[in-house]
């Protein structure tokens, strides 16, 4: 395996731990209770969620095009998710639908969770400040 597939996997892994952990706190658990939950120091918990909630709203906005085109594509009337509880919520459910919608799409990512497509699909900007980048990281991993 080169390394740049290692750094794929790699990144797929993380995506998905923080990915899961961004899930439990849209239900509404904070880093105290998933630190807990998973035998992790809270300082290593807390910045997740708040990072995410502060890039939330432009990882819904950016998921929700790319599922609208997709979820277009496949179904001429297609069902788009409800709104959820919290900006947090709403982000976690379009990340669920797009992977969903691009899996029937394109069956290659099946072979990546949910986060790690998500994280593909915004150029890696899922905790970071910048605003998403359209899927060059995904489009790189495909050309390999």
């Amino acid at each position: 395996m080169s390394a740049a597939g290692g750094g794929l996997a790699a990144a797929d892994g993380c995506a998905e731990v923080i990915g899961g952990r961004l899930e439990v706190a849209a239900l509404g658990m904070g880093h105290r209770q998933i630190a807990a939950r998973l035998g992790l120091a809270e300082g290593t918990v807390r910045g997740w969620p708040r990072r995410f909630r502060r890039r939330s709203e432009a990882v819904r906005r950016y998921l929700t095009v790319a599922l609208v085109a997709v979820a277009v594509a496949v179904d001429d009337d297609p069902v788009m998710p409800e709104a959820a509880a919290s900006p947090l919520a709403d982000a976690v459910t379009v990340t669920v639908a797009a992977h969903r919608a691009a899996a029937v799409t394109w069956l290659a990512v099946n072979t990546v969770s949910q986060w790690g497509f998500a994280g593909r699909a915004i150029g890696g900007c899922v905790l970071r400040a910048e605003e998403p980048r359209p899927m060059s990281a995904w489009e790189s991993a495909e050309q390999r």
